[in-house]
Protein backbone atom coordinates (compact mmCIF):
# COMPACT_ATOMS: atom_id res chain seq x y z
CA UNK A 1 0.00 0.00 0.00
CA UNK A 2 0.79 3.43 -0.93
CA UNK A 3 0.37 6.45 -0.46
CA UNK A 4 1.74 9.92 -2.40
CA UNK A 5 3.80 11.83 -0.35
CA UNK A 6 4.10 15.49 -2.37
CA UNK A 7 2.60 16.65 -5.54
CA UNK A 8 5.39 18.92 -6.87
CA UNK A 9 4.28 21.69 -9.29
CA UNK A 10 7.76 20.72 -11.58
CA UNK A 11 7.83 17.52 -12.04
CA UNK A 12 6.21 14.30 -11.03
CA UNK A 13 5.06 12.75 -7.85
CA UNK A 14 7.18 10.25 -6.06
CA UNK A 15 5.53 7.46 -3.83
CA UNK A 16 6.32 6.85 -0.23
CA UNK A 17 5.71 3.62 1.61
CA UNK A 18 3.46 4.04 4.86
CA UNK A 19 5.52 0.87 6.03
CA UNK A 20 9.54 0.78 5.77
CA UNK A 21 12.25 -2.01 6.80
CA UNK A 22 15.59 -1.25 7.70
CA UNK A 23 17.54 -4.47 7.08
CA UNK A 24 18.40 -3.35 3.84
CA UNK A 25 18.87 -6.81 1.83
CA UNK A 26 18.59 -5.92 -1.20
CA UNK A 27 16.01 -6.89 -3.75
CA UNK A 28 15.89 -7.81 -7.59
CA UNK A 29 16.04 -4.17 -9.02
CA UNK A 30 18.17 -2.76 -5.77
CA UNK A 31 21.65 -4.64 -5.29
CA UNK A 32 22.67 -4.75 -1.18
CA UNK A 33 25.82 -3.53 -2.07
CA UNK A 34 24.19 0.05 -2.49
CA UNK A 35 22.89 0.21 0.50
CA UNK A 36 26.83 -0.98 1.84
CA UNK A 37 28.42 2.11 0.35
CA UNK A 38 24.94 4.19 1.27
CA UNK A 39 26.32 3.03 5.11
CA UNK A 40 29.91 3.93 4.43
CA UNK A 41 29.41 6.81 3.05
CA UNK A 42 27.48 7.99 5.19
CA UNK A 43 29.44 7.38 8.62
CA UNK A 44 32.65 8.67 6.43
CA UNK A 45 30.69 11.78 5.71
CA UNK A 46 30.51 12.37 9.54
CA UNK A 47 34.51 12.14 10.39
CA UNK A 48 36.44 13.50 6.91
CA UNK A 49 35.36 14.66 3.08
CA UNK A 50 34.31 12.15 1.14
CA UNK A 51 36.26 11.85 -2.03
CA UNK A 52 33.76 13.07 -4.70
CA UNK A 53 33.54 9.58 -6.65
CA UNK A 54 31.73 8.32 -4.02
CA UNK A 55 28.90 10.91 -4.40
CA UNK A 56 28.75 10.04 -7.98
CA UNK A 57 28.15 6.42 -7.54
CA UNK A 58 25.39 7.04 -4.93
CA UNK A 59 23.85 9.82 -7.36
CA UNK A 60 23.78 7.16 -10.07
CA UNK A 61 22.28 4.73 -8.27
CA UNK A 62 19.77 6.76 -7.14
CA UNK A 63 18.63 7.66 -11.00
CA UNK A 64 19.09 4.21 -11.90
CA UNK A 65 16.73 3.50 -9.43
CA UNK A 66 14.05 6.52 -10.99
CA UNK A 67 15.05 5.38 -14.25
CA UNK A 68 13.36 2.04 -13.85
CA UNK A 69 10.36 2.70 -11.60
CA UNK A 70 12.35 1.37 -8.15
CA UNK A 71 12.46 3.67 -5.93
CA UNK A 72 8.83 2.50 -3.95
CA UNK A 73 10.78 -0.76 -3.65
CA UNK A 74 13.59 0.45 -2.45
CA UNK A 75 12.33 2.62 0.57
CA UNK A 76 10.67 -0.31 1.59
CA UNK A 77 13.81 -2.39 1.50
CA UNK A 78 16.04 0.57 3.19
CA UNK A 79 13.51 3.87 3.75
CA UNK A 80 17.03 5.72 5.24
CA UNK A 81 19.44 4.46 2.81
CA UNK A 82 17.27 5.49 -0.21
CA UNK A 83 17.43 9.34 1.70
CA UNK A 84 21.20 8.95 1.61
CA UNK A 85 21.65 8.48 -2.11
CA UNK A 86 18.64 11.28 -2.55
CA UNK A 87 21.21 13.49 -0.48
CA UNK A 88 24.17 12.63 -2.05
CA UNK A 89 22.72 13.14 -5.26
CA UNK A 90 21.68 16.64 -5.08
CA UNK A 91 24.93 18.31 -6.89
CA UNK A 92 24.92 15.88 -9.28
CA UNK A 93 21.00 16.48 -9.45
CA UNK A 94 21.60 20.03 -10.56
CA UNK A 95 24.13 19.80 -12.75
CA UNK A 96 22.20 17.33 -14.72
CA UNK A 97 18.77 18.56 -14.85
CA UNK A 98 18.91 22.12 -13.12
CA UNK A 99 18.49 23.47 -9.76
CA UNK A 100 14.46 23.01 -9.73
CA UNK A 101 15.07 19.05 -10.56
CA UNK A 102 17.43 19.42 -6.93
CA UNK A 103 14.94 21.11 -5.02
CA UNK A 104 12.27 18.27 -5.73
CA UNK A 105 14.92 15.61 -4.92
CA UNK A 106 15.30 17.63 -1.49
CA UNK A 107 11.29 17.78 -0.85
CA UNK A 108 11.83 13.82 -0.96
CA UNK A 109 14.14 13.60 1.07
CA UNK A 110 12.91 15.73 3.73
CA UNK A 111 9.80 13.67 3.41
CA UNK A 112 11.53 10.46 3.98
CA UNK A 113 13.28 12.13 6.74
CA UNK A 114 9.88 13.12 8.35
CA UNK A 115 8.15 9.27 7.65
CA UNK A 116 11.47 6.94 8.55
CA UNK A 117 14.26 9.46 10.89
CA UNK A 118 12.91 8.04 13.78
CA UNK A 119 14.54 4.34 12.66
CA UNK A 120 17.79 6.22 12.35
CA UNK A 121 19.02 3.41 14.67
CA UNK A 122 16.84 0.99 14.14
CA UNK A 123 18.59 -1.39 12.46
CA UNK A 124 22.02 -1.45 14.75
CA UNK A 125 23.45 1.00 12.22
CA UNK A 126 22.99 4.56 13.48
CA UNK A 127 22.36 6.68 10.39
CA UNK A 128 23.49 10.43 10.34
CA UNK A 129 21.50 11.17 7.14
CA UNK A 130 23.43 14.63 6.45
CA UNK A 131 26.38 15.46 4.27
CA UNK A 132 29.02 18.66 5.19
CA UNK A 133 26.50 20.82 3.23
CA UNK A 134 23.08 19.61 3.78
CA UNK A 135 21.90 22.15 6.16
CA UNK A 136 22.39 24.70 4.00
CA UNK A 137 19.66 22.76 1.41
CA UNK A 138 16.90 24.69 2.73
CA UNK A 139 17.90 27.80 2.40
CA UNK A 140 19.24 28.10 -0.58
CA UNK A 141 16.49 25.82 -2.40
CA UNK A 142 13.73 28.54 -1.10
CA UNK A 143 12.45 26.33 1.45
CA UNK A 144 12.77 28.65 4.16
CA UNK A 145 11.16 32.35 4.01
CA UNK A 146 14.15 34.10 5.20
CA UNK A 147 13.63 37.34 7.59
CA UNK A 148 15.55 40.67 7.69
CA UNK A 149 15.17 41.39 11.24
CA UNK A 150 12.32 44.11 11.13
CA UNK A 151 15.02 46.34 8.84
CA UNK A 152 12.35 48.65 6.59
CA UNK A 153 15.24 47.46 3.46
CA UNK A 154 14.19 46.64 0.08
CA UNK A 155 16.65 44.46 -2.03
CA UNK A 156 16.55 44.20 -5.77
CA UNK A 157 18.26 41.22 -6.82
CA UNK A 158 19.14 40.62 -10.69
CA UNK A 159 19.68 37.34 -12.15
CA UNK A 160 23.11 36.63 -13.98
CA UNK A 161 24.36 33.72 -15.59
CA UNK A 162 27.12 32.98 -13.33
CA UNK A 163 24.90 32.77 -10.59
CA UNK A 164 22.56 29.49 -11.67
CA UNK A 165 24.14 26.86 -9.80
CA UNK A 166 23.67 27.26 -5.83
CA UNK A 167 23.96 23.43 -5.01
CA UNK A 168 26.62 22.74 -6.09
CA UNK A 169 28.47 26.06 -4.88
CA UNK A 170 27.34 25.87 -1.79
CA UNK A 171 30.97 23.77 -0.83
CA UNK A 172 33.62 25.20 0.55
CA UNK A 173 34.92 28.77 2.56
CA UNK A 174 33.95 30.88 -1.00
CA UNK A 175 30.30 29.83 -0.57
CA UNK A 176 29.04 33.00 1.04
CA UNK A 177 28.72 34.43 -2.67
CA UNK A 178 25.92 31.58 -2.56
CA UNK A 179 23.96 32.05 0.68
CA UNK A 180 24.35 36.30 0.58
CA UNK A 181 22.59 35.82 -2.72
CA UNK A 182 20.16 32.93 -1.83
CA UNK A 183 19.30 34.86 1.88
CA UNK A 184 18.65 38.10 -0.06
CA UNK A 185 16.55 36.57 -2.71
CA UNK A 186 14.57 34.28 -0.30
CA UNK A 187 14.08 36.61 2.36
CA UNK A 188 11.34 39.84 3.72
CA UNK A 189 14.33 42.34 2.12
CA UNK A 190 13.64 41.07 -1.01
CA UNK A 191 11.62 43.32 -3.69
CA UNK A 192 10.75 42.83 -8.03
CA UNK A 193 10.56 46.67 -8.21
CA UNK A 194 13.17 48.24 -8.83
CA UNK A 195 11.35 51.63 -8.12
CA UNK A 196 10.91 50.57 -4.38
CA UNK A 197 14.52 48.82 -3.97
CA UNK A 198 17.35 50.81 -1.88
CA UNK A 199 19.98 48.65 -2.82
CA UNK A 200 20.86 46.65 -6.22
CA UNK A 201 22.05 42.89 -5.43
CA UNK A 202 24.39 41.87 -8.33
CA UNK A 203 24.86 37.94 -7.49
CA UNK A 204 28.04 36.41 -9.43
CA UNK A 205 29.42 33.07 -8.28
CA UNK A 206 33.10 33.89 -9.26
CA UNK A 207 35.21 31.79 -7.26
CA UNK A 208 32.85 28.54 -8.15
CA UNK A 209 33.00 29.48 -11.69
CA UNK A 210 36.96 29.81 -12.10
CA UNK A 211 37.60 26.73 -9.60
CA UNK A 212 34.70 24.39 -10.79
CA UNK A 213 34.35 25.70 -14.76
CA UNK A 214 37.44 26.80 -14.99
CA UNK A 215 37.25 30.24 -16.39
CA UNK A 216 40.15 32.40 -16.79
CA UNK A 217 40.45 35.87 -15.87
CA UNK A 218 40.18 37.37 -19.48
CA UNK A 219 36.67 35.38 -19.53
CA UNK A 220 35.57 36.85 -16.27
CA UNK A 221 36.49 40.43 -17.12
CA UNK A 222 34.33 39.75 -20.79
CA UNK A 223 31.50 38.20 -18.26
CA UNK A 224 31.78 41.59 -15.82
CA UNK A 225 31.93 44.55 -18.59
CA UNK A 226 29.22 43.23 -20.42
CA UNK A 227 27.22 42.59 -17.14
CA UNK A 228 27.56 46.11 -16.19
CA UNK A 229 26.98 47.93 -19.25
CA UNK A 230 24.45 45.86 -21.39
CA UNK A 231 22.84 43.84 -18.27
CA UNK A 232 22.29 46.01 -15.03
CA UNK A 233 19.06 47.89 -16.55
CA UNK A 234 19.38 50.21 -13.26
CA UNK A 235 23.15 50.31 -12.86
CA UNK A 236 23.58 53.92 -14.39
CA UNK A 237 20.44 55.65 -12.44
CA UNK A 238 23.13 56.41 -9.40
CA UNK A 239 26.46 55.51 -11.20
CA UNK A 240 25.81 52.47 -9.49
CA UNK A 241 26.44 53.64 -6.32
CA UNK A 242 23.68 51.62 -5.19
CA UNK A 243 25.12 48.41 -6.72
CA UNK A 244 26.22 45.71 -4.74
CA UNK A 245 29.15 43.32 -5.39
CA UNK A 246 30.29 40.75 -3.58
CA UNK A 247 33.70 39.04 -3.52
CA UNK A 248 34.12 35.76 -1.72
CA UNK A 249 38.04 35.14 -2.31
CA UNK A 250 40.91 37.10 -1.96
CA UNK A 251 40.88 38.73 -5.04
CA UNK A 252 38.32 41.06 -6.84
CA UNK A 253 37.64 38.84 -9.42
CA UNK A 254 36.87 41.44 -12.03
CA UNK A 255 39.83 42.62 -13.28
CA UNK A 256 38.97 45.44 -14.55
CA UNK A 257 36.85 46.72 -11.64
CA UNK A 258 38.12 50.14 -10.88
CA UNK A 259 37.09 51.35 -14.25
CA UNK A 260 33.66 50.23 -14.28
CA UNK A 261 32.43 49.87 -10.42
CA UNK A 262 34.84 51.70 -8.11
CA UNK A 263 31.74 53.48 -6.64
CA UNK A 264 29.73 50.64 -6.28
CA UNK A 265 29.33 48.72 -2.42
CA UNK A 266 31.58 45.97 -2.21
CA UNK A 267 31.21 42.85 0.45
CA UNK A 268 34.57 41.39 0.58
CA UNK A 269 36.45 39.12 2.75
CA UNK A 270 39.47 40.81 1.91
CA UNK A 271 40.00 44.20 3.31
CA UNK A 272 43.51 44.48 1.70
CA UNK A 273 42.63 42.18 -1.06
CA UNK A 274 45.34 40.77 -3.98
CA UNK A 275 45.01 42.53 -6.84
CA UNK A 276 47.29 40.94 -10.20
CA UNK A 277 48.72 42.09 -13.53
CA UNK A 278 48.07 38.96 -14.69
CA UNK A 279 45.10 37.33 -12.86
CA UNK A 280 45.54 33.76 -13.96
CA UNK A 281 49.18 32.83 -12.26
CA UNK A 282 47.15 31.22 -9.15
CA UNK A 283 48.22 27.45 -9.49
CA UNK A 284 51.68 25.76 -7.74
CA UNK A 285 52.44 25.16 -10.97
CA UNK A 286 53.14 28.82 -11.92
CA UNK A 287 53.75 29.40 -8.36
CA UNK A 288 56.34 31.86 -9.01
CA UNK A 289 54.39 34.43 -11.59
CA UNK A 290 52.32 34.95 -8.67
CA UNK A 291 54.91 36.87 -6.65
CA UNK A 292 55.94 38.40 -10.23
CA UNK A 293 52.28 39.66 -10.83
CA UNK A 294 50.48 39.90 -7.49
CA UNK A 295 50.62 42.25 -4.48
CA UNK A 296 48.18 43.06 -1.52
CA UNK A 297 46.06 46.19 -2.36
CA UNK A 298 45.24 48.41 0.39
CA UNK A 299 43.75 51.07 -1.84
CA UNK A 300 41.11 48.75 -3.13
CA UNK A 301 38.58 48.08 -0.22
CA UNK A 302 37.13 52.07 0.72
CA UNK A 303 36.12 52.36 4.21
CA UNK A 304 33.05 54.43 4.15
CA UNK A 305 31.44 52.27 1.38
CA UNK A 306 32.50 48.78 1.86
CA UNK A 307 32.16 46.71 4.45
CA UNK A 308 34.24 43.35 5.36
CA UNK A 309 32.06 39.78 5.93
CA UNK A 310 33.21 36.24 7.18
CA UNK A 311 34.26 33.18 4.99
CA UNK A 312 31.89 30.89 4.67
CA UNK A 313 31.90 27.81 7.13
CA UNK A 314 29.07 25.50 7.01
CA UNK A 315 27.33 24.41 9.68
CA UNK A 316 27.97 20.61 9.47
CA UNK A 317 31.81 22.20 11.03
CA UNK A 318 30.25 24.48 13.31
CA UNK A 319 28.08 21.66 15.06
CA UNK A 320 31.35 19.42 15.36
CA UNK A 321 33.30 21.87 16.54
CA UNK A 322 30.92 22.68 19.47
CA UNK A 323 30.82 18.83 19.72
CA UNK A 324 34.59 18.34 20.39
CA UNK A 325 35.20 21.64 22.01
CA UNK A 326 36.61 20.76 26.05
CA UNK A 327 36.17 23.04 28.74
CA UNK A 328 39.19 25.46 29.93
CA UNK A 329 40.14 22.82 32.75
CA UNK A 330 40.26 19.94 30.37
CA UNK A 331 42.67 21.86 28.07
CA UNK A 332 45.80 20.33 27.57
CA UNK A 333 47.91 22.34 25.11
CA UNK A 334 48.70 26.08 25.57
CA UNK A 335 49.13 26.48 21.28
CA UNK A 336 47.57 25.04 18.59
CA UNK A 337 48.85 25.49 15.05
CA UNK A 338 48.36 22.97 12.30
CA UNK A 339 48.26 23.93 8.44
CA UNK A 340 50.37 24.40 5.21
CA UNK A 341 53.33 26.85 4.93
CA UNK A 342 55.79 27.22 1.91
CA UNK A 343 57.16 23.44 2.22
CA UNK A 344 53.69 22.21 1.27
CA UNK A 345 52.30 25.26 -1.03
CA UNK A 346 55.05 26.68 -3.15
CA UNK A 347 52.39 29.06 -3.83
CA UNK A 348 53.06 31.13 -0.24
CA UNK A 349 56.64 31.58 -0.87
CA UNK A 350 55.21 34.31 -2.73
CA UNK A 351 52.45 35.55 -0.49
CA UNK A 352 54.14 37.04 2.20
CA UNK A 353 53.60 33.91 4.78
CA UNK A 354 57.31 32.87 6.00
CA UNK A 355 55.03 33.00 9.59
CA UNK A 356 53.91 30.09 8.44
CA UNK A 357 57.49 28.72 8.56
CA UNK A 358 58.57 30.15 11.46
CA UNK A 359 55.72 28.38 13.39
CA UNK A 360 56.74 24.97 11.93
CA UNK A 361 59.89 25.84 14.21
CA UNK A 362 57.65 25.53 17.23
CA UNK A 363 56.69 22.21 16.54
CA UNK A 364 58.53 19.88 19.58
CA UNK A 365 58.07 22.30 22.34
CA UNK A 366 56.19 21.36 25.44
CA UNK A 367 52.43 22.02 25.85
CA UNK A 368 52.35 23.17 21.74
CA UNK A 369 50.71 21.01 19.10
CA UNK A 370 52.17 22.18 15.91
CA UNK A 371 52.04 20.44 12.10
CA UNK A 372 51.23 20.19 8.95
CA UNK A 373 47.54 19.21 8.34
CA UNK A 374 45.78 16.53 9.38
CA UNK A 375 44.26 13.75 7.44
CA UNK A 376 40.49 13.71 9.01
CA UNK A 377 39.11 17.53 9.39
CA UNK A 378 37.71 15.99 12.68
CA UNK A 379 40.85 15.05 13.87
CA UNK A 380 41.76 19.50 13.87
CA UNK A 381 38.70 20.18 15.16
CA UNK A 382 39.41 17.46 17.96
CA UNK A 383 42.76 19.08 18.57
CA UNK A 384 41.89 23.14 18.52
CA UNK A 385 39.29 21.97 20.99
CA UNK A 386 42.28 21.03 23.11
CA UNK A 387 44.07 23.89 22.64
CA UNK A 388 43.87 27.93 24.89
CA UNK A 389 45.52 29.50 22.67
CA UNK A 390 45.44 29.27 18.43
CA UNK A 391 47.93 30.83 15.88
CA UNK A 392 46.14 32.32 13.17
CA UNK A 393 48.73 32.80 10.31
CA UNK A 394 47.50 34.94 7.35
CA UNK A 395 47.13 33.33 3.79
CA UNK A 396 47.37 34.09 0.57
CA UNK A 397 45.34 36.82 1.55
CA UNK A 398 45.49 38.81 5.47
CA UNK A 399 42.43 37.39 6.64
CA UNK A 400 42.09 33.88 8.10
CA UNK A 401 39.33 31.59 8.68
CA UNK A 402 40.96 29.69 11.17
CA UNK A 403 39.23 32.59 13.57
CA UNK A 404 35.80 31.74 12.83
CA UNK A 405 36.52 28.10 13.72
CA UNK A 406 38.62 28.89 16.91
CA UNK A 407 35.43 31.37 18.21
CA UNK A 408 34.18 27.68 18.76
CA UNK A 409 36.83 25.54 20.13
CA UNK A 410 40.19 27.64 21.02
CA UNK A 411 38.96 28.63 24.51
CA UNK A 412 41.59 32.21 25.57
CA UNK A 413 41.44 33.22 21.84
CA UNK A 414 43.77 33.35 19.36
CA UNK A 415 47.29 35.19 18.41
CA UNK A 416 47.05 36.82 14.98
CA UNK A 417 50.48 36.13 13.20
CA UNK A 418 51.20 38.07 10.13
CA UNK A 419 54.82 39.63 10.67
CA UNK A 420 56.35 37.21 12.87
CA UNK A 421 56.22 35.06 15.58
Amino acid sequence: MWRYAFAAPWGPRFPLAIAAYTDCLGTELVSGDVWTVAREVDKALQLTHVPPQYGLELSNAFFGLERSGAIPGAIEDCALGMAVLVLNALPQAELRFGTRRAKEYYILYEELLRSYGHLWNASGFKWSLKTHQSAGYPLILGLRPQSCFGLDLKIFVYETDFASKPVICSQGMFASEVFVHQFLLHSSCHTEDPNEADFFFVPVYAACVMTKEKKLADEMDFFYKELVTEKLRYFQDQGGQDHIFLWSSETYDFPSWVDYIADSLFLSVEAVPIECTDFDFFSEETADNFGAHCQHCHWCFTRWKDYVIPGFVEKWSIEKMRDLEKSHEERTFTACYHGADSDALAIYKYANTTVRNDLQTLNGRANFSIGYRFTRITEYFERIGECHFCFAPKGLGPSERRPGDGDLTCGDGWAKADQGV
